[in-house]
């Protein structure tokens, strides 16, 4: 059975009826699926969808995820306010150095040094309220807090330490490595070693390298001395 042709009069009375704003307009679409269309992409097959009350079912904003509204501070007092925060955390020397290098072993040692500080502030609030003859217990529990952090963090930074440039699996390490072997072969071949030679020294090499017991000593001697 061929379709019924859509009434003319009566599509031009409901996009009359449209709102100033609408970038779409619900239809119903020769197969039978609902989907909103730009007005002027409209067919001729498009049954235009209506509330209740008649009028058509429209969409007001542009189709995607809406764009983050960005509000400016309030008053120059919070402007101001707000540039000197992002100065002082701009100079944050843990956020500094997690932002250059996040896997350097400086960033516990930062945070060690910063949870001294907020400990000894601490300490000197505590002394204050004593020599006023304020209660101070919830302060010294607040620097018990924060001298616990700081063992923790300590202790995570003597683990660090003691096996800083054993990991031999890391990207760096066998970076460093690959870099150490060309240098190496360089070398040699400046030597006026025969290519020969060097092909052999290599293979010795690499075969001494791929041995099981290498990189466990290997490991143990860099432990030794750390």
């Amino acid at each position: 059975m061929p379709k019924r042709p859509v009434d003319k009069v009566r599509r031009d009375k409901l996009l009359g009826k449209v709102p100033d704003g609408a970038t779409r307009v619900q239809v119903k679409t020769e197969l039978g699926k609902t989907k909103y269309k730009d007005i002027a992409d409209l067919a001729d097959a498009d049954v235009i969808q209506v509330k209740r009350d008649g009028t058509p079912i429209v969409m007001m904003t542009k189709p995607g995820r809406k764009k983050d509204v960005v509000l400016g501070p309030a008053t120059p007092e919070v402007a101001e306010k707000m540039r000197r925060r992002d100065e002082i955390v701009a100079a944050d020397a843990i956020l500094e150095v997690a932002r250059d290098n996040p896997e350097s072993p400086d960033v516990l040692q930062q945070v060690v040094l910063a949870l001294g500080e907020e400990a000894a502030s601490i300490g000197f609030e505590r002394l204050e309220a004593e020599r006023n003859g304020q209660e101070s217990s919830l302060i010294s529990n607040r620097r018990i807090a924060a001298l616990k952090a700081i063992a923790d963090t300590w202790l995570k930074r003597k683990e660090q330490i003691s096996s800083r440039g054993v990991d031999m699996d890391t990207p760096a390490f066998k970076t460093l490595f690959n870099f150490i072997m060309m240098t190496f072969k360089e070398a040699l071949n400046d030597a006026g070693l025969a290519p020969e030679m060097v092909e052999t020294v290599f293979a010795k090499l690499s075969s001494s390298l791929g041995d099981e017991g290498w990189e466990a000593e290997a490991k143990r001697r860099m432990k030794s001395i750390v």
